[in-house]
């Protein structure tokens, strides 16, 4: 049996492709955001040393970095699921116009 609507198969690879670069990037950025706000929490502390604040601008730097990051994971992770889900759908449809296409063949056989 032929296989039709090439176009759509390609469109859901992309699909595919899209999301795993976006779960990557959920990966990379999370880890980045949060190592860059441990960094700008050093840097600070020696600041906030002059101003009587001892240590809080290095427990603000890993909080705030934890949190940053992983709100910088979800979000690109739902992303990727979402970019995972239309690619599935789209496939979906495409086994359903087969299976389709395939019991109409037969039954036409039958008659």
């Amino acid at each position: 049996m032929t296989k039709k609507f090439g176009f759509l198969r390609f469109i859901a690879g992309f699909y595919k492709v899209v999301g795993v670069i976006l779960a990557i990037a959920a990966v990379i950025g999370a880890v980045a955001v949060f190592v860059g706000s441990l960094a700008g929490g050093a840097m600070l502390g020696g600041m906030t040393d002059e101003l009587g604040l001892q240590g809080l601008s290095q427990l603000g730097g890993v909080f705030g970095g934890l949190f940053s990051g992983l709100a910088v994971f979800i979000g690109l992770g739902i992303s990727a699921i979402c970019q995972f889900a239309i690619s599935e759908a789209i496939m979906v449809f495409l086994a359903i116009e087969e299976n389709t296409r395939a019991t109409a063949g037969l039954l036409s056989r039958q008659a």
